[in-house]
């Protein structure tokens, strides 16, 4: 039986994977042994023996010919398709959606004077160009080196929409919003090595007429001299923040989750739609035969991603992932990565502690006892598990997985072809449904050609650079 998530979700926020019906469903009911230890799971309704590439079959009437069969069909309308016309409503954050909240966070996004030296910003790893990640490196660097390779932003917002979310952030998950994840950055000495102290007086003295037009006022941070209310050095964790009075503390931290929440209203419009795929879904979701949006072999290689590359176990949905943590053994390896690297399994403390969490005093979730956080089971958390990302506009965002490892998508797919790295390189337990593929030479370059296809539309120039 393969690994579970950790976290356990009442059925009320469910993932919806906007699945067309529970017949359809029935038909790929298959599709559930890519994540079972069940021998050759095979592809759901598809036939790994028309894996070349060539077309499955041609209409009675002498038209067109179709590329797919019936049952291909059938698993790429259910299992896959395009993107919900909005993310779904984060709860969480009550500015999520206000466009004023995301004009700020957009500026806040590009600004660098609120890091430790004034030259780091969110952009320095979540660069528009590489789809909001970084390819400057196998690993992130802003005052130090990360760690890890920063997952890129572009549909984030997405992740795996349930009512409640989660969503969670990061490889490890250890936040469960995107504007909880945001708040995690300035104070990384690895980041930022920045404070909360710091960003809120930043806010105080440099937006305050944008943060009090979306938040209301703002506390007053300045005495009537100019000094601050706090030290901007100060943080959680110094006796000098825990000395502080708690209506001190409360104002900076207000002022600093409302940081995030800008950020996130932001982030939450980094959406890239249209990709190819999304025209070849289309075409066959109106019954066409076939579509030219995609090419022969980018057609082959999705017959390959819903078939024999067993693709579909982790990587389905219009965001084409299950928001979950699998431990796809990737070593441990490579310029400046460490030897060791708990992923989920070291990110559920963080979670839970965060006081900015869905359950946190400074969510706005109506209802906090719903929250996905209150869940989140310590015991048997994955080691070595990290999140699946999403592979939409992967093609954009090398290098990949979270050391960084593999600089294109041929040798990410070679990994998985392989069935995963050697016990020893990588902490943890392999997860059962990664195993070899024998995938062919025209596979591996169909598969490749395929990815690439889910490259959506540019975003709008406005929305990649400073305001």
């Amino acid at each position: 039986m393969r690994t579970r998530s950790i976290h356990r979700i009442p059925p009320s926020t469910a993932t919806d994977r906007r699945l067309p019906s529970l017949a359809a469903l029935a038909l790929l009911a298959a599709v559930a042994s890519a994540c079972n230890a069940d021998p050759e799971p095979g592809p759901p309704a598809a036939d790994e023996s028309s894996s070349d590439g060539g077309a499955s079959s041609s209409s009675d009437d002498g038209g067109p010919t179709a590329f797919f069969d019936d049952d291909e069909v059938r698993t790429i309308l259910a299992w896959l398709g395009p993107l919900p016309d909005a993310p779904h409503p984060d709860p969480s954050n009550a500015f999520a959606d206000d466009p004023d909240a995301a004009l700020l966070g957009q500026r806040l996004f590009f600004d660098p004077r609120y890091s430790a030296n004034g030259e780091v910003s969110c952009v320095t790893c979540h660069d528009p160009a590489a789809g909001f990640g970084d390819s400057r490196a196998n690993l992130s660097s802003g005052i130090a080196v990360t760690g890890r390779s920063s997952l890129g932003l572009l549909n984030g917002a997405f992740g795996a929409a349930a009512e409640n979310g989660p969503i969670w952030q990061f490889w490890d998950g250890r936040a469960d919003s995107q504007w909880a994840q945001a708040l995690a950055v300035p104070e990384s000495g690895a980041a930022m090595a920045s404070t909360r102290s710091k960003v809120a007086l930043h806010l105080y003295d440099e937006y305050r007429d944008d943060y009090e037009a979306v938040f209301g006022p703002i506390p007053a941070l300045r005495d009537d001299t100019g000094t601050p209310l706090v030290d901007p050095t100060y943080k959680p964790g110094m006796p000098e923040w825990d000395a502080l009075p708690a209506e001190s503390r409360d104002a900076i931290e207000g002022v600093y989750a409302n940081f995030g929440k800008a950020v996130a209203a932001y982030e939450r419009l980094l959406v890239s739609r249209n990709s190819r795929f999304d025209r070849l879904w289309h075409d066959l979701a109106a019954g066409a035969p076939d579509s030219p949006s995609l090419t022969d072999e980018e057609k082959a290689g999705l017959r390959v991603f819903i078939g024999a590359g067993r693709c579909l176990g982790c990587h389905n949905g219009p965001n084409f992932t299950d928001g979950e943590f699998h431990n796809i053994a990737i070593p441990q390896s490579g310029e400046n990565v460490p030897e060791m690297d708990q992923g989920r399994a070291g990110g559920v403390a963080k979670l839970i502690a965060d006081k900015f969490n869905c359950a946190g005093t400074y969510s706005d979730h109506p209802d906090k006892t719903a929250c996905p956080v209150n869940f989140v089971v310590p015991e048997g958390a994955e080691v070595g598990a990290f999140k699946t990302p999403s592979l939409r506009s992967i093609g954009l965002t090398p290098p990949y997985m979270h050391t960084g490892n593999f600089a294109t998508l041929e040798d990410v797919i070679r990994h998985y072809d392989l069935g995963g790295a050697a016990y020893g390189t990588f902490e943890g337990s392999k997860d059962e449904l990664l195993r070899p593929l024998a995938l062919d030479a025209t596979q591996l370059r169909a598969l490749a050609a395929f990815l690439r296809a889910l490259d959506g539309e540019p975003l709008p120039a406005a929305l990649t650079e400073a305001p």
